[in-house]
């Protein structure tokens, strides 16, 4: 009786089609928010571009890299260790709330004592205000981390996604209001503390449950054993993902790291929606078939599959559109972040490739190949800044893609080992992307030669560069994009439309 008390979830048999379905579902909610997210965020990028400078975006970026620092700080792999548990009980859960919790404080008064010095270290004095704002924000998303782990196990992402588009929508209206009474350098590090303190709202109200109970010893051993691991590959996640940022930032100013913010942040929006709309819902549905590889190894290159045949094209074309995107979207002074975009387009990428392979490892048991191979990817990127930085913002471009290209491979060799899959395998699964990157990179330089013989510049030629790209896409790949949109609404699964493993 008391195990059937404590027991909140245990393992039963497991139907893929079951999964699979479910996966789709929150596919298709992570989608709808994540049109409307992007859509207000855009919105909002494009109105105050114009009214910021690239140094106001580069001191957001690092006020955004510790915020991320200090999210990692509670959560410490708890969600994670939460996900993979096969049986999880009560007391998991409230020692995983009181550890969070109590992290959260931790990470908060650290931030609020150490903004000062983080700001003279950056040379930036307006991190101190901006890096305090996120004290509460913190202290708040620290009290749903549980919340936000049960929605993820039991593949509830709809209230996910909820929660992210009404942070999004206060986010736009924060900054535009701030910006509008005068205070333009505040209004993105106000929105940002609005966005962190109105989702965890959000996840409140969507898993109202409580964690009451008092924490105990044994459950926090089951916790930290895969957390621990969990925790410091995510930490030297963050890191690599932006030592890059930090090194330009230092070495080469703000202005400098705004451009390069910018051309990253354009490179990355394709793969980082993906993650968003699929990869994050990746990890508790691999955790399903985490004893079975020949299901997780079918799964895995049917994504794969799927996520080349939307990165490598979009990543062509931006190689081709570069002044035109980033001149449409962000006005004329930020035409200087079009070369980087373009040198960084090869190594950007392949990494977008790579959405999944965190989740395999994860689902296998294996969070520690993360902190090798981002212990990698620091050392790279650390030796690639700082040695090209002599050659400007170009130089330090393009060695960055470089390493960029070499952690992707070797990422994908520790997933494909993980789960008995052949790198010709994947090799193949990639083709149909390269050969649609092609095609449309093709379509793309047609359209701009003669948009510029025509005379038009700027948002026109960008509009008729999109317009013969997506027609060309869509006469490729019009079977496979109805093959998607019929599993996200319940006509099929994930993984029986029109996708690699039918036909290799």
């Amino acid at each position: 009786m008391r195990a059937r008390e404590t027991e909140l979830a245990a393992p039963k048999p497991v139907e893929s089609a079951t999964v699979w379905s479910a996966f789709a579902r929150s596919v298709r909610d992570n989608v709808l928010a994540e049109v409307a997210i992007q859509g207000i965020r855009v919105s909002a990028m494009i109105i105050l571009a114009r009214e910021l400078t690239p140094h106001d975006f580069g001191v957001f970026k690092i006020l955004v890299i510790v915020g991320m620092i200090g999210i990692l700080i509670y959560e410490a792999g708890i969600p994670a260790s939460l996900i993979k548990q096969r049986v999880l009980k009560r007391e998991h859960e409230s020692t995983a709330w009181c550890m969070s919790c109590t992290l959260a404080l931790l990470s908060a008064g650290c931030l609020w004592m150490g903004a000062p010095i983080i700001a003279a270290s950056m040379k930036m004095p307006q991190l101190t205000i901006g890096a305090r704002l996120l004290c509460i924000p913190i202290l708040l998303e620290g009290s749903v981390v549980i919340s936000n782990a049960r929605l993820q196990r039991s593949l509830r992402f709809g209230m996910l996604a909820l929660a992210d588009l009404v942070g999004a929508i206060v986010f736009l209206g924060v900054a535009l209001a701030v910006a509008a009474h005068g205070k333009p350098t505040l209004a993105l590090p106000i929105a940002l503390a609005a966005r962190l303190a109105t989702h965890a709202l959000a996840i409140w109200i969507g898993e109202p449950r409580g964690n009451l109970g008092l924490p105990r010893l044994t459950a926090a051993k089951d916790l930290l054993q895969f957390s621990t691991s969990v925790s410091g590959g995510q930490f030297l996640y963050l890191i690599s993902s932006n030592v890059s940022f930090i090194l330009i930032g230092r070495i080469l100013g703000s202005a400098a790291l705004g451009f390069y913010t910018i051309a990253l942040d354009l490179l990355r929006f394709v793969p980082d929606r993906l993650h968003q709309v699929a990869g994050r819902v990746l990890y508790p549905a691999f955790c399903k078939f985490q004893d079975d590889n020949q299901a997780l190894s079918k799964a895995y290159l049917d994504f794969f599959n799927y996520v080349s045949r939307v990165v490598l094209p979009f990543v062509a074309v931006s190689v081709v559109a570069a002044p035109e995107i980033v001149t449409s979207v962000y006005g004329h002074k930020w035409l200087p972040a079009s070369e980087p975009l373009r040198l960084l387009a090869a190594g950007l990428g392949v990494g977008g490739l790579r959405v999944a392979i965190g989740s395999v490892y994860y689902s296998k048991g294996y969070p520690s190949i993360d902190i090798y191979l981002h212990t990698f990817r620091i050392v790279l990127i650390v030796i690639a800044v700082t040695s090209c930085s002599r050659y400007g913002l170009l130089g330090v471009s393009a060695a960055v893609s470089v390493a960029e290209g070499l952690v992707t491979i070797v990422g994908l060799w520790f997933a494909c080992y993980l789960i008995d899959l052949e790198i010709s395998q994947l090799v193949a699964a990639a083709l149909p992307g390269a050969r649609l990157a092609a095609v449309c990179a093709v379509c793309a330089l047609i359209a701009k030669t003669a948009a510029l013989d025509a005379g038009f510049e700027g948002l026109v030629a960008l509009l008729l560069i999109i317009s013969a790209t997506l027609v060309a896409y869509g006469c490729l790949e019009g079977r496979t994009l109805i093959g998607m949109i019929s599993a996200a609404f319940g006509n099929t699964s994930f993984g029986t439309v029109d996708s690699y493993s039918e036909t290799r």
